[in-house]
């Protein structure tokens, strides 16, 4: 087993699959590390609220990610990408369900670059709609973070995840979603 330290936070609003896109990541993780760290927010979920996750993987202590120590943001919302890109580290990544950054301020774009953090930008809710999947926005986000290598997970890892305890139906839509969101970067 490698000695994979990771930490990501995973945010987005109520019914977005926040907390499905965590344990997908945690689960794919488990062949890395052996201690795997999760922290759940769930604000107002039955009214749009934020939901947020921290997932730390390795030799950590406490499950929240502290501020400037985030290796990825991954965000369901850009919105809730804004309120949690002060979590990102130097040189990390943001992954935003968005089809650019033009969500972000000028001065917000700079300070990404100034901090060399990337930015993986995919319109997962267009994708996932244009589907038949409207609800699958997470999964093809996943897809496109995968294909980006902005996961430090094997993809077949990944995948094996989301298939995980799903009904047939289901099983077949986030493999069809997930290869939408591969081929959108």
């Amino acid at each position: 087993m490698s000695a994979l330290n990771w930490q990501a936070v995973v945010a987005g609003v109520g019914g977005q699959g926040v907390l499905f896109v965590t344990r997908a990541l945690a689960t794919a993780a488990r062949k890395k590390a052996s201690r795997i760290l999760i922290s759940e927010v769930h604000g107002m979920a039955q009214r749009g609220g934020a939901v947020v996750s921290h997932l730390k993987v390795g030799g950590y202590s406490g499950p929240l990610v502290a501020a400037g120590r985030a290796e990825l943001v991954f965000s369901l919302d850009p919105g809730e990408a804004v309120r949690n890109m002060a979590f990102l580290a130097p040189g990390g990544t943001l992954v935003v369900n968005a089809p650019d950054l033009d969500f972000l301020t000028p001065q917000a774009r700079e300070a990404l670059a100034e901090h060399q953090v990337r930015a993986v930008c995919a319109d997962a809710g267009g994708l996932a709609s244009g589907a038949g999947a409207p609800k699958g926005a997470n999964v093809v986000l996943l897809g496109a973070a995968a294909a980006a290598g902005a996961l430090p997970l094997a993809t077949s890892d990944l995948k094996d995840a989301l298939l995980l305890g799903q009904p047939a139906g289901r099983k077949k839509m986030n493999r069809k979603l997930f290869t939408l969101g591969q081929g959108a970067v």
